[in-house]
């Protein structure tokens, strides 16, 4: 279906640009109250919304209660004694944070695999940041810019990091994922991808993306031993976006593994910032919402420390803590099984499109755990209809189905593919889909498009019955 390649990204910031402002345009021309077929007749209302990144999980009682107890001690000032404890709520990096983050957030860090020792994160090599992990990321991508400078990030990255790379004015290079539907990252391609600007003297750093997001990929230890040889090789500062860590089972972060080396055993520890937050496991929203980083390099985690200028409110501080402290593992354990069974159904409705059309015209890419499906689409039938690229496929979903995704050409690939939020699904913000039913309609709308496809319905066919005009070149 593809071919294997290393990708120079020219321009990602103009394509992902270029996809959002398609979306509203799409939008605009479809109306408030657009309507789109499914099979046997089907007529359905609406777009459904498969771009988002929410998990659409509900907090347990438990935490709810706990939240509810600290908003209300908050709003009647009955605030524990603690909660004026200068260290322990800091207005720049409270401790209480520090340390929930490294039990709790870093967990697999100290207890990864039976095989691997692990790292006992200390508080002291933590940073917090109010409301986003995105905030740290961005800090530590500046600590490592210089002009001219590159940042090469394996295939397969968050759908908008290209916007926060840019901003310091790094240029990306995207190392091809390996050729199967494992979507792993290729050691040997990694460090082809490294050599050139290595060269040159422009290269500043690796990001990667683990356990991934669009695709989850599941390693063996040996594996991401090798990934670590090529990042200790290399000799440059590594950021780890391990985001989805908690949603997954069994994750060992790439942080927590000492690799062999001629010149002794390397901790990745001390060259990886690993960067999370409680948003996604941790169901935390707004208020409650924190980002956090460790790494043994405390040179570098001072350099990213000095510049956090925005405070915590103690306010935040106190919610996020309530939100962190009262939930429990079972329910994080309970949380995966939910979306796993999310993604096992999502891949049972792709199957039967392939059975029923007698071609196997959607694959599945990687592991069936996380939030996503990403599904890459028969480069033939595509070619057929006009569609040669992700962002006309991610078009023609949106246009022509009424399902809004994520086309993989915004995170580095040239798959003809797009990742859908299979786990909670919606109409709108807070219209998350508990059961299966919108998923369920979005394949039908899917099988549907692909009937039509196959009977040689073209892209642009498609957009004039829509009356809608193509993509701008």
């Amino acid at each position: 279906m593809t071919e294997r390649t290393a990708v120079l990204c020219p321009d990602p910031v103009r394509l992902t640009n270029r996809s959002d402002e398609r979306k509203q345009a799409a939008r605009a021309y479809l109306g408030p109250d657009p309507w789109f077929p499914g099979t046997r007749d089907r007529a359905y209302r609406g777009i459904i919304d498969a771009y988002h990144g929410e998990t659409g999980l509900r907090m347990d009682e438990g935490t709810v209660a706990a939240l509810n107890t600290a908003w209300r001690e908050v709003m009647t000032r009955t605030q524990p004694d603690e909660y004026r404890d200068g260290r322990l709520y800091d207005k720049k990096q409270p401790l209480v944070l520090r340390k929930l983050a490294a039990e709790r957030l870093f967990q697999r860090l100290h207890e990864p695999v039976p095989e691997v020792a692990g790292v006992l994160v200390d508080p002291g090599e933590v940073l917090v940041c109010p409301y986003s992990s995105t905030v740290l990321l961005e800090e530590a991508i500046a600590t490592i810019a210089r002009p001219g400078g590159v940042l090469v990030c394996p295939e397969g990255y968050y759908k908008s990091a290209s916007v926060h790379i840019a901003k310091y004015g790094l240029r990306m290079v995207s190392s091809a994922a390996t050729a199967d539907r494992e979507f792993k990252i290729d050691p040997a391609e990694l460090a082809r991808m490294l050599e050139h600007p290595a060269a040159q003297g422009n290269l500043c750093g690796v990001m990667l993306t683990l356990p991934g997001n669009p695709v989850v990929a599941e390693y063996t230890v040996a594996e991401l031993t090798e990934i670590g040889r090529v990042l200790v090789a290399a000799d440059v500062p590594v950021i780890c976006d391990m985001s989805f860590d908690l949603l997954v089972d069994d994750h060992l972060p790439i942080a927590a593994l000492t690799v062999p080396t001629p010149d002794g055993p390397v901790r990745l520890y001390d060259r990886v910032l690993s960067i999370t937050g409680n948003s996604k496991a941790y169901n935390a929203f707004g208020p409650n919402k924190i980002g956090a980083a460790c790494t043994g390099n405390t040179a570098w985690l001072e350099e990213i420390r000095a510049r956090l200028c925005v405070s915590f409110q103690r306010e935040t501080t106190h919610l996020a803590r309530a939100t962190i402290e009262h939930t429990s593992s079972d329910r994080l354990a309970h949380n995966r099984n939910l979306l796993r069974e999310q993604v096992d159904t999502a891949c049972e409705l792709l199957a039967g499109i392939n059975h029923r059309l007698g071609a196997e015209l959607l694959r599945p890419l990687g592991s069936r755990q996380g939030m996503f499906l990403t599904v890459e689409f028969d480069t033939e039938l595509l070619a057929g209809a006009g569609v040669h690229t992700s962002p006309e496929l991610e078009d023609l979903l949106l246009t022509v189905a009424g399902i809004d995704s994520v086309a993989l050409g915004r995170t580095g690939s040239h798959r003809l593919g797009v990742r859908l939020n299979v786990a909670a699904p919606r109409h709108g913000a807070g219209q998350e889909d508990e059961a299966t039913g919108l998923l369920r309609e979005l394949f039908d709308r899917l099988e549907y498009l692909l009937e039509r496809l196959r009977g040689g319905m073209t892209y642009g066919d498609a957009l004039s019955e829509r009356r809608i005009p193509a993509i701008a070149s």
